[in-house]
């Protein structure tokens, strides 16, 4: 299992889990990103109404920077841990093309000639984006599965306890477990 890129426990030996915590968590981490990105994303909403600006590009990087390597940490840890079971998931797609588009923005702003009024058009959005939106999709999936989940037990909770069978000799009381 873990040469696959997971881990695995015995359900008596793992650490009791808040899921509302984690949820939680998750939903701070979109929050986050969300903010970071909004700044990165105005400009290029700004292009459909004519308006052509751009961030400084220092300005960007700091943007940019943390939500691809603190909030994205685990996008490179779950891609690692696939690439060395040699196989792929969307973990290590997300790690790989992410980091591409911030690689190469710091590459196109470190190798800018330096002329007045040029700026090289940086793809800092575009990874932020890509990660805020995953991260986005992540937390909407476990919420999902936590409300799905509380909605079959709430359902399993209803089921009876006892049957009423209609026989030929009349109706009988049967514990469920029974049947």
């Amino acid at each position: 299992v873990t040469d696959a890129g997971y881990t695995a426990s015995l359900l008596d030996a793992a650490p009791a889990r808040d899921p509302q915590a984690a949820l939680r968590r998750e939903r701070l981490a979109v929050i986050l990103a969300l903010l970071l990105a909004a700044p990165l994303v105005v400009p290029m909403l700004a292009e459909w109404a004519g308006q052509h600006w751009m961030l400084p590009a220092w300005v960007q990087f700091l943007l940019a920077t943390p939500v691809q390597f603190i909030l994205g940490a685990r996008f490179y840890k779950a891609g690692w841990a696939a690439a060395k079971a040699l196989s792929g998931n969307m973990d290590l797609l997300v790690a790989v093309g992410t980091s591409a588009g911030w690689g190469l923005s710091m590459w196109l702003w470190l190798t800018a000639p330096d002329h007045p009024g040029h700026m090289p058009h940086l793809y800092f959005e575009a990874s932020v984006v890509v990660v805020t939106l995953v991260l986005l999709g992540k937390w909407l999936e476990a919420r999902a599965k936590r409300q799905t989940t509380a909605a079959i037990r709430a359902l399993h909770a209803l089921r009876p306890d006892v049957v009423h069978l209609l026989s030929k000799t009349g109706e009988v009381d049967v514990p469920v477990a029974e049947v």
